[in-house]
């Protein structure tokens, strides 16, 4: 079951699915995931994205051990900086926990994203952690990142160099003069290979050189984040899994490594390794689940 939804803020409205399972699940799949809601965002260096390129297999996945889903649009830059787009989700948590989840019948939410996404996810909960506001049961972290400023995602990258070069009129021409919370990869992807191949990135979600990021997750932050759930590939040249490797660590998280895949090694829905992810990552829920009763 699927509908749609619309959650507003400061004027600001982004579109919400929300997928349900048909049936509860009988059996040993029971277990405790049917009163589980999981709110995620997309990925696309806060640049583009949307809401539903999370490949069906995936939803099917979740759907199948009794959880419900969120999936959600937020503001994306330049339109909208990064505190802009920090608060609107900020906002939308406590609308989650306070209205959706009451309304599904959902006790535990777990906060998932993939890349872009997955930094919203781990330094919104770090931000939900210090406020004392309703913690989450778990993040779920593919291919993300905790630090926005950390030097080997600043500096222009000699992957994207590769490209053919995108010019400032070019740029000039997406951007819009009014949020957006929708971007897609064909209109907007562009915005982000200007973005490495320049090292302006951060520039570009209105973070000013030299004053680092205000969400980073901080020695203090990590140690007290919920648990977490961390995937990522060697072979990932947009977020070097060096600094995966060394954020997972740090975050004490369960982690499972693709080996020699891309960045998005989930996306394509052929290669087995991804859905061996996300059973492995059910799992870790459940248990975490089971852990909460």
């Amino acid at each position: 079951m699927k509908h749609e939804e619309t959650f507003t803020w400061n004027g600001i409205g982004a579109g919400i699915t929300i997928y349900e399972p048909d049936e509860t699940p009988s059996g040993s799949q029971q277990m405790d995931l049917s009163r589980s809601l999981i709110l995620y965002f997309h990925g696309g260096g806060l640049l583009y994205g949307e809401r539903k390129d999370l490949p069906r297999p995936y939803v099917d996945a979740f759907l199948a051990r009794g959880c419900k889903l969120a999936l959600a649009d937020y503001p994306l830059a330049p339109e909208s900086s990064l505190r802009d787009i920090s608060t609107y989700v900020d906002e939308l948590w406590r609308w989650v926990t306070d209205a959706l989840a009451p309304r599904l019948g959902t006790e535990q939410t777990f906060i998932f994203g993939r890349s872009a996404g997955a930094y919203l996810a781990l330094t919104l909960a770090s931000r939900i952690v210090q406020s004392g506001s309703a913690r989450p049961t778990g993040v779920i972290d593919f291919y993300g990142y905790g630090d926005m400023c950390d030097s080997r995602l600043a500096a222009p990258s000699k992957h994207y160099q590769k490209y053919s070069p995108i010019s400032a009129d070019t740029i000039g021409d997406i951007v819009e003069h009014a949020p957006v919370t929708s971007g897609p990869m064909s209109k907007r992807y562009l915005l982000y290979v200007y973005a490495r191949q320049n090292g302006c990135w951060q520039s570009m979600l209105g973070l000013q050189p030299n004053t680092g990021d205000p969400y980073a997750l901080t020695a203090s932050r990590l140690s007290s984040m919920p648990p977490v759930f961390y995937a990522a590939s060697t072979g990932d040249e947009d977020v070097p899994y060096t600094v995966s490797k060394s954020l997972a660590r740090a975050l004490h998280a369960k982690m499972f490594t693709a080996y020699g895949l891309e960045h998005d090694f989930d996306r394509d829905t052929s290669i087995p390794v991804g859905l061996e992810a996300y059973e492995k990552c059910l799992d870790w829920m459940e248990g975490l689940a089971r852990d909460g009763e």
